[in-house]
């Protein structure tokens, strides 16, 4: 984790650095013309964390009294969940340059070669506002390549890791909320480097003791309430843009 963070930090340094190289520069650059619109798809790579409120999942009286998590599954469930690695891959498209429609796929996991191997994925579908496509409402083209914007969507995920009860991958799933920050320079008209940040909020109601086998009978805890509970994850940014 420790190198990995080196390296973060070693990457953010290395973009903020080029984006004021870049800037100095800009009029000599051809930056998009953000206010037609385009096609983009984007890479974001970066640390994840989850917070789990282990203490509301453990005493969480379930649909049926005699499925409940319980305190001590509940903690062993929250301890199996690893901040580590996480990718979001995004395709959306752009309108006039003020908003975007599109969704993203968040994944994370950890000892992937392991037999306590976990790790869990977000497939959102969100919408963007652009809020610098405001000032620039009567220019013909913006005169710089940067570009920010601030997201909100809905979805689905799902999320699973072996816990020291028996070995099975307990795990949870249901619906998301995601909120997210994105900025990118752009240094030619398709391709931006940028920084990001992303809150994924956990509204999930179903608990699984062995979420491999989700369709067993009674494997499945259903809660009387949503979880609650995120997931953050921040870092950089790789976009590619296809438009004028």
């Amino acid at each position: 984790m420790f190198l990995s963070s080196r390296w973060l930090l070693g990457g953010i340094r290395l973009v903020v650095f080029m984006t004021l190289l870049g800037a100095s520069s800009a009029l000599a650059l051809d930056p998009p013309h953000f206010s037609q619109g385009g096609f983009n798809f984007q890479f974001q790579y970066g640390p994840g964390f989850w917070t789990i409120p282990a203490g509301t999942l453990g005493m969480d009286p379930g649909k049926d009294p005699n499925l409940t998590v319980g305190t001590v599954r509940a903690d062993l469930f929250k301890r199996s969940l690893k901040d580590t690695h996480t990718l979001s891959i995004s395709a959306y498209y752009n309108i006039l340059g003020h908003a975007s429609i599109g969704a993203d796929l968040t994944a994370t996991g950890w000892d992937l070669a392991d037999a306590k191997r976990g790790g869990g994925g977000m497939l959102i579908g969100k919408v963007a506002w652009h809020p610098l496509e405001l000032f620039f409402l009567n220019k013909e083209k913006r005169p710089f390549g940067l570009d920010f914007n601030t997201w909100f969507g809905i979805g689905y995920g799902i999320v699973g890791g072996a816990t020291e009860v028996d070995g099975a991958p307990a795990g949870m799933d249901g619906l998301l909320f995601e909120w997210g920050l994105n900025a990118d320079y752009y240094f030619t008209r398709f391709f931006g480097l940028g920084l990001f940040a992303r809150g994924i909020f956990l509204s999930w109601d179903k608990f699984y003791l062995d979420y491999n086998n989700r369709d067993v009978a009674g494997n499945t805890i259903t809660l009387a309430k949503p979880l609650g509970g995120s997931f953050w994850t921040f870092g950089l940014s790789l976009t590619f843009r296809a438009g004028e």
